[in-house]
């Protein structure tokens, strides 16, 4: 693998080890010091994702070897490549496959991948829009996917969105939206209603709802929900399904544990499953090729809440954004412009 277009060294936020505490901090590393793979890239993008917080803040044990550098998505532009697929100049993307866990992630300047991991950017789909989308997007689409299998419609109801100012959130609205969804968008700040309302949401209800003394069953308000919650926010919406109603799991930012009752699901027959943002070949394809056509939300519309960081300023957003300090898409940007 030739480098001659590589510096001997380049800026990363590596995560380290010692006495079973994680640290990160910015190093300069050299080529021969990231893991293994036959795709060397320039990294243009990388989206910052609640688990990558936890990871380098060390909040929760999911990197497994040290040193190693997080970041579990990355979009980038193709250096060097020994595979015959992927050509010099080429843009790509990158998620999932342990990227950033087993595998060095997108937390670096420069960034070395399996030819294996990596997939060319969605026809259609700048950089930009591709890496604003990135695991949230794809997220979503493995959910909406899920729905239509179960054969929820856009005129059967409301679907639910909690979380909805974070970046899960945030694309559930504008995509489900693009489809044809009446999306009702559950947060805990009330001043973000009009901002979500614009994003494509039909209705904005407040968090505080979940917090209220429990029924054994709420009122049936939604067909289907999305909940990047967990804990009582989970319980809540599982109780306020309609009948058949078809709930997806994608996060647990307010615990892992829930209380609950079979009622939903005997009662109601409500259908509850989680979704990790991994998938075979055919489904990322598949569901990659609708992003960028059927699902493609209104990326003006999404600008206002993407927010371009420096590598240097990762640490400090990292530990704003699991205080929930933060709202919207974040993104550490390598590259200039859109």
């Amino acid at each position: 693998m030739a480098t001659a277009q590589i510096p001997p060294t380049f800026a990363a936020l590596r995560s380290r080890s010692q006495d079973g505490q994680v640290s990160s901090a910015l190093e300069q590393v050299s080529l021969h010091e990231l893991s293994g793979g036959e795709v060397l890239l320039r990294a243009l993008y990388s989206g910052i994702n609640y688990k990558d917080c936890l990871s380098i803040l060390g909040r929760a044990r999911i990197i497994s070897h040290f040193p190693r550098i997080a970041g579990i998505e990355v979009v980038g532009e193709v250096l060097d490549s020994s595979h015959a697929a992927f050509q010099p100049g080429a843009e790509v993307m990158v998620h999932g496959f342990q990227t950033g866990i087993d595998f060095d992630g997108g937390f670096s300047e420069i960034v070395r991948v399996p030819a294996a991991h990596v997939q060319p950017l969605p026809a259609g789909l700048s950089p930009l829009q591709a890496a604003t989308l990135g695991v949230p997007g794809f997220t979503v689409a493995l959910a909406l996917e899920r729905f239509e299998q179960f054969g929820v419609k856009p005129a059967d109801g409301l679907v639910a969105v909690s979380g909805a100012g974070g970046a899960v959130g945030l694309m559930a609205i504008a995509i489900l939206s693009k489809a044809g969804y009446q999306v009702a968008a559950i947060t805990r700040r009330p001043s973000q209603a009009d901002a979500l309302r614009a994003l494509g949401a039909a209705e904005v209800i407040d968090a505080g709802l979940a917090a209220q003394a429990p029924r054994a069953l709420e009122k049936a308000r939604f067909v289907a929900a999305i909940d990047n919650v967990g804990g009582g926010m989970l319980a809540w919406l599982l109780r306020s399904m309609q009948d058949s109603g078809c709930v997806a799991s994608v996060g647990n930012a307010g615990g892992n544990a829930f209380d609950g009752s079979v009622l939903p699901f005997i009662m109601r027959r409500v259908q509850l499953f989680g979704v990790v943002a991994n998938a075979p070949w055919a489904q990322r394809h598949r569901l990659w090729a609708r992003l960028a056509g059927d699902l493609r939300p209104d990326f003006n519309a999404l600008q206002a809440h993407v927010h371009q960081l420096p590598l240097d300023g990762l640490l400090a957003h990292a530990a704003l954004q699991l205080q929930g300090a933060t709202s919207g898409r974040a993104l550490v940007s390598f590259a200039p412009g859109p």
